[in-house]
């Protein structure tokens, strides 16, 4: 079974001229799930596939530079010239589904809006999917995707924390949250070195920085991590890169 995933957008907090907010495009066996919709993403979805062929839509949690361009479906697949689309699934936790639905009624007509926590396992197209809470306020999921002997991670928001073996051990490619540089303090995220050491320590094959600080030197995390694990494969997450796990 085939497992890419495509980065649009790697910013944390905001977008940037140059660079969406946090959202990948993730494929196996023709199916096409939305992970996280950060602002910014839309275009580079668009820009990446027919949005009338996705099979769904996951938001890790409810924080604006994760879910605002979900709002652009919702426009599209109900206000579109090609007429109103058939609702797709729409996985959340609960209280980012009630959030979203808060903002706009029409969520339920155009997603069928489905929770998920971190017990849960789901069986999606071939694939499992499992999920891991994240140290990071509100409440925050992990995504582990596994696709026949293929296995990607995705850390969404987080702290140290977490349980990072579980999401991610021997993940053949370890999506990881970079937000912070050395000397920066911010409760539910990560810096470089940290994510260096967490890439290590599970075992991943290979590591995408994300979530990176706006309007800073990009440079200097990827240095960082690759300090702490010199003997991991830790690269920067490249907007509009298809990676084949």
């Amino acid at each position: 079974m085939t497992l890419s995933l495509t980065v649009l957008g790697t910013s944390g907090m905001f977008a940037t001229a140059a660079e969406a907010c946090s959202g990948y495009l993730v494929e196996w066996d023709g199916f096409k799930l939305w992970l996280d919709a950060g602002a910014g993403t839309w275009q580079s979805l668009r820009s990446t596939t027919d949005y009338r062929e996705l099979g769904g839509v996951l938001l890790t949690h409810r924080h604006p530079d994760h879910t605002t361009d979900v709002f652009q479906a919702l426009h599209a697949r109900y206000l579109g010239t090609h007429g109103k689309l058939s609702p797709i699934p729409l996985w959340a936790p609960q209280e980012t589904l009630d959030a979203l639905s808060g903002f706009d009624s029409d969520m339920d007509d155009v997603f069928e809006l489905r929770s998920v926590s971190g017990s849960e396992r789901l069986e999606l197209k071939g694939a499992s999917l499992s999920f891991v809470h994240m140290a990071h306020p509100p409440i925050t999921l992990g995504v582990r995707i596994e696709a026949g002997d293929r296995v990607a991670a995705y850390s969404a928001d987080s702290g140290p924390a977490a349980d990072f073996d579980a999401l991610a051990h021997d993940a053949d490619l370890f999506v990881c949250e970079a937000t912070l540089q050395a000397g920066a303090s911010w409760e539910g995220h990560l810096n470089g070195a940290q994510v260096g050491a967490i890439a290590a320590s599970v075992g991943a094959r290979k590591t995408l920085l994300t979530h990176l600080p706006p309007e800073k030197d990009h440079a200097v995390t990827l240095a960082e991590a690759r300090a702490a694990a010199p003997s991991s494969d830790i690269e920067l997450a490249e907007q509009g890169r298809r990676y084949e796990v």
